[in-house]
């Protein structure tokens, strides 16, 4: 399942490159990186945690005709999340997590009053490399286990401004559109799995 979404996002580009007149388009290496500002809760009834920082960063390709300004972008990238668990909650436990991320994206720059801008939109799949695993202790010393899936699939997009020709500064958001938790680890008395939404800020920088 994991290679069927990794293969779509590539055919996706693919298709989004042979779509455009690349005889003028700009092609264009660079290195994106970004923190997340919201504190993202998890719904758990025994279990309160928040996501109280995330990054990511890693290398990116953007490709865009100079005179529409239309394009695309793809990158992969490492991306970390650290929690934090409430003081009150000692009998439970939710490891970091770590994964990589291939975000593909189709992209529109602007020319405006001077200012360069850009919208940009797309999908992403996200490999587990570790963490993101809860554990909460059931009665005694038994701990039941829930394990994160290895592979998340969702949608993203953003907007923001162009500075000085090679820096992009933008506004991110993410959403998952699979589970983060298989469903035999399911148990609705523990908690609900939630599909994470999350904002960032990001900055992408091309040579």
């Amino acid at each position: 399942m994991k290679t069927k979404y990794l293969l779509s996002f590539v055919a996706f580009w693919a298709l989004l490159i042979v779509g455009t007149d690349t005889t003028s388009a700009q092609l264009r290496l660079g290195v994106k990186g970004g923190v997340d500002i919201d504190s993202k809760k998890l719904d758990l009834k025994t279990l309160k945690a928040s996501n109280h920082l995330g990054y990511y960063i890693g290398p990116t390709l953007e490709f865009v005709v100079p005179v529409s300004g239309f394009g695309g972008d793809i990158a992969v990238l490492y991306g970390r999340k650290e929690y934090k668990i409430s003081d009150l909650q000692s009998d439970a436990t939710l490891s970091d997590y770590n994964y990589i991320s291939i975000p593909v994206n189709i992209k529109q720059r602007i020319r405006f009053v001077g200012l360069g801008l850009f919208v940009s939109g797309g999908v992403y799949g996200n490999v587990k490399v570790s963490g993101g695993d809860i554990k909460i202790e059931d009665a005694g010393d038994v701990w039941k286990e829930y394990k994160s899936k290895n592979f998340i699939f969702g949608i993203g997009a953003g907007a923001g401004v162009t500075l000085f020709s090679k820096l992009d500064l933008g506004v991110y958001f993410r959403g998952d559109l699979t589970e983060n938790y298989k469903d035999e680890y399911m148990d609705a008395d523990v908690f609900q799995n939630k599909k994470n939404q999350r904002w960032s800020v990001g900055l992408n920088y091309y040579f």
